[in-house]
């Protein structure tokens, strides 16, 4: 290869500097005297300068004569704010090249979402951010992209478990600290029962929820009877705040026994004649809890009773159900039956226009039988 030094003295700085030219056409200019590096067409090497592009303003860019393809200059007012930037001509329009590059700020925490097992993670755009990042551990390699979205739902987790989760903002420039979301799983449900034509009487009652309930762990279950102030204590409790209130098959109205005094006192209808299923318009669980949760069908019942191997009342108190003896109401006149000794729970599911099927348990045993009144009351649990 041949090559051409030509060496300028430069008498104000006390250096010599060589421009060498290649005969393939690339130049080097530096004090060293090297050849230019083979990928460049204009090595420059100096360890203590730059290269300065013509500087030109924005008017004195825009009427230079057909620019060529990649053609760069620095404009000294093309920021909105009237500084510099660099500009190159690409695809026939000049465009700016911003050399501040600047990571964005962690996001802000939204108002998250939780439900039993799940819950939906909510956070907050921000400036300059081009896309997101989440993670269950505070790991940027491992995490999930998730593009531009503010959300993601978070399944399989545990009843009233507080998790903590960690967002991250990025952009061409890089990533932001970690933005800490935290949150709770519900474990129970607070409804305020207002009296009229589903509730007896006006009452707050927060309920527990449980699920993995042997023979149907798909299912969410309230831990008392609709319409208790607590739980029940033992499963011989014979107290009304234990006890919930009563509903005959397919109505919507409920009934508070305090062992004295029936609520709503109204006349007692001691048949039922209606060939129909419980229906979600007159499904107390529906109306006074909503959100899909509903009474349970007989093979949900006869599930739970052959997967928890129930034999007599100890199988529905020992459960996460701690279903107890709550009574009932008689068919004929509404009158309370033996609480504390017998429990009664219906299904949704009838069996003729008549008869009903039904769950009970006493000391000695337990039946989900079809042979009952429509027009019994009895307890009601919920299912979601």
């Amino acid at each position: 290869m041949i090559m051409k030094t030509i060496i300028i003295r430069s008498c104000l700085i006390g250096i010599l500097i060589f421009i060498t030219l290649q005969t393939s056409a690339q130049i080097g200019v530096n004090t060293d005297n090297s050849a230019a590096d083979p990928s460049a067409g204009l090595d420059v090497k100096f360890n203590n300068k730059g290269v300065l592009l013509p500087r030109l303003t924005f008017e004195q860019r825009n009427v230079l004569l057909n620019p060529a393809e990649g053609l760069m200059v620095y404009c000294t007012n093309c920021n909105p704010d009237g500084t510099g930037v660099v500009s190159i001509f690409q695809g026939g329009l000049w465009k700016t090249i911003n050399l501040h590059c600047e990571v964005p700020d962690s996001t802000t925490t939204g108002i998250h979402i939780p439900d039993f097992t799940q819950i939906t993670w909510n956070w907050n755009d921000g400036p300059i951010t081009l896309g997101y990042k989440w993670n269950t551990t505070n790991d940027w390699a491992t995490a999930t992209d998730m593009g531009s979205s503010l959300t993601t739902t978070e399944t399989g987790l545990n009843l009233n478990t507080t998790y903590t989760r960690y967002v991250w903002s990025y952009n061409a420039c890089g990533y932001s600290l970690p933005a800490t979301l935290i949150q709770t799983t519900l474990g129970s449900i607070t409804i305020n029962h207002i009296a009229g034509a589903v509730a007896p009487v006006n009452k707050t009652v927060t309920y527990g929820v449980v699920t993995n309930i042997p023979g149907v762990t798909n299912l969410f279950w309230i831990t008392s009877n609709l319409g208790a102030d607590h739980q029940a204590t033992a499963v011989d409790d014979s107290t009304e705040a234990s006890a919930g209130w009563y509903w005959q098959f397919n109505r919507k109205q409920g009934y508070k026994h305090d062992g004295t005094t029936r609520t709503p006192n109204t006349t007692w209808k001691n048949s039922i004649d209606e060939y129909s299923d419980w229906v979600a318009a007159n499904d107390p669980c529906v109306i006074e809890l909503g959100n899909g949760w509903r009474l349970p069908a007989n093979t949900e019942w006869t599930n739970v009773k052959n997967g928890g191997g129930w034999t007599d009342w100890n199988g529905p108190w020992n459960s996460g159900l701690k279903m107890h003896a709550a009574g009932y109401l008689s068919f004929s006149d509404g009158s309370l039956g033996p609480r504390g000794t017998m429990g009664d729970y219906w299904s949704c599911t009838q069996e003729t226009s008549f008869w009903s099927w039904y769950l009970e348990f006493m000391q000695i045993g337990i039946i989900i039988d079809n042979s009952i009144p429509k027009a019994n009351g009895f307890s009601v649990r919920c299912v979601r």
